[in-house]
């Protein structure tokens, strides 16, 4: 048998080991994440608050935060990785963050666990309607004055020193514009007014995104080689794809 033979076998069964180790270790993470979800839920609640119900948000207001945000959110599993303008987080994926990651979430190998949660468990358990309810109340929405501000509710009172009920459009379109960068995105700063300007050309059909990470309304089309390999990773381990033929909100 050849040198270069012995190194190919050797290379996979390397590789064969350690997809085997990963399909054990994360659907163990995924069985221990089911059991834990209905504490979890309960238990962010109890920590964050819950002022606000779904009849708090109109309509409008609905498919206002569901186009920024999450386009696809009634079709699909958790994970959405093919319509432009998602971005790699859903609305499950954001949840999962703030839920099963208490010492706090860091960008890397941590998306793997974070996107198979979002869809193997958080999804598959909680219905469309019970996620954007705790979205509404618990999503982290920026620190201020050392404090970190979770909830639309909060974020009113915050930011604009007013019950959410009071906000203008304009101002619930404000605190959606923070979810991809909220430190970065408050509130009156230029980089927050920029933002709502994209997305009132975006929400009024003037401007379509250019690729799944396009999420700033601004051209992107690729992402770093990192962000490609660990987009094309997850299609493969998730259902990635959102159809009308999933579950709707119920």
């Amino acid at each position: 048998m050849s040198k270069v033979i012995r190194i190919l076998l050797a290379i996979a069964a390397i590789a064969a080991l350690t997809l085997a180790f990963a399909t054990v270790y994360y659907g163990n993470e995924v069985r221990v994440a089911r059991r834990a979800t209905p504490a979890l839920v309960e238990a962010a609640l109890v920590r964050y608050g819950s002022p606000l119900s779904l009849a708090d948000l109109s309509v409008e207001r609905r498919a206002m935060l569901l186009a920024v945000e999450d386009p696809t959110f009634a079709y699909h599993r958790g994970v959405d990785l093919a319509t432009p303008g998602a971005g790699m987080t859903t609305i499950a994926q954001g949840l999962v963050k703030l839920l099963y990651f208490p010492e706090g979430f860091h960008q890397g190998i941590a998306k793997i666990r974070q996107t198979l949660i979002a869809q193997y468990a958080l999804d598959s358990l909680v219905s469309k309607d019970r996620q954007l309810f705790l979205f509404l109340n618990i999503c982290y929405l920026g620190d201020e004055n050392g404090k970190a501000v979770h909830g639309y509710a909060s974020g009113a009172r915050v930011y604009f020193g007013k019950d959410f009920a009071m906000l203008t459009d304009e101002e619930f379109l404000a605190l959606v514009a923070m979810h991809i960068a909220p430190n970065n995105l408050k509130p009156g700063t230029t980089a927050n007014f920029e933002r709502l300007r994209r997305i009132h050309a975006y929400l009024a059909g003037e401007y379509n995104p250019a690729g799944l990470l396009d999420v700033e309304y601004n051209g992107k089309q690729r992402g770093t080689l990192a962000e490609e390999a660990l987009i094309a990773f997850l299609r493969l381990i998730t259902d990635a794809s959102p159809s009308k033929d999933n579950r709707s909100s119920t």
